[in-house]
């Protein structure tokens, strides 16, 4: 059973559903049994003013919740050594979650051609690399995921194009980005939407993480009820790479 979610929006994120609350959320994941959740709404959510997360942070402790409750923030890479947070605004989270490839957002750098898979995993790998040198990344979130939304592709051909793009990273480059982000407790992000998508090229590298002492985050990146729910399809996938728990990441584990 899972018993952690450290990826999950509520409805300050303006793509998350309108009703999906702090308190919500607490109390979807008490009855889902979850020992351990991270609140990480986008950067851009509180318009970088420390008010906004301040009062975001003390809405947490007013709920008083009887499980352990992080507060983090997903932020973005927009091309190499630039953020879309600063350090001054990570400095009031718990942890910050880097994403390489948010497409669709306004600012970040994008492949050549979306229809190439070489141009893609260059950009891919690019982007990685990226988000482990940055020094406020405490986790990289959803790395070589695709979107079928960004890609426009059916799932059969997102499916075999994702695989055509991990054939096309050089492995000693990925295997170098692994190492780092192992000696730094970088963790990197496992999410049902590898499930949802299709995107089953995705266990080939989780293995290799596991392989290079890379921790492992789970993160379900909810944007409303459903969402929570569908971490449990998680659990055939952790089951075939093995995963015990002394190779998940927590947040503790950046704090110590």
């Amino acid at each position: 059973m899972i018993r952690c979610d450290y990826h999950i929006h509520t409805q300050l994120s303006g793509c998350a559903n309108n009703d999906l609350s702090i308190e919500k959320i607490i109390q979807i994941q008490q009855q889902n049994d979850m020992k351990i959740i991270g609140i990480t709404d986008h950067d851009y959510s509180y318009q970088s003013k420390v008010e906004k997360i301040q009062a975001a942070q003390q809405t947490l402790k007013e709920v008083d919740p009887s499980i352990e409750v992080h507060f983090g923030v997903e932020s973005q890479m927009l091309e190499y050594q630039v953020t879309s947070i600063s350090i001054r605004l990570a400095s009031y989270f718990d942890y910050v979650l880097m994403a390489p490839n948010h497409y669709h957002l306004r600012g970040v750098a994008h492949p050549r051609s979306f229809r190439d898979p070489r141009r893609v995993a260059l950009h891919e790998i690019y982007m990685f690399e990226a988000a482990i040198a940055c020094p406020i990344t405490d986790a990289v979130v959803h790395p070589f995921l695709l979107s079928p939304d960004v890609f426009q592709f059916s799932p059969e051909e997102l499916a075999a194009f994702g695989q055509e793009m991990m054939h096309n990273i050089e492995q000693k480059r990925l295997i170098y980005q692994l190492d780092l982000a192992s000696q730094r407790g970088i963790g990197i992000e496992i999410s049902p939407k590898m499930v949802r998508y299709n995107q089953r090229h995705l266990v080939a590298f989780y293995q290799l993480c596991l392989e290079r002492d890379v921790k492992l985050l789970i993160g379900s990146d909810a944007h409303s009820v459903k969402q929570l729910d569908e971490i449990s399809l998680l659990i055939p996938i952790l089951e075939e790479l093995g995963v015990v728990e002394g190779q998940l990441w927590h947040p503790k584990d950046r704090m110590l």
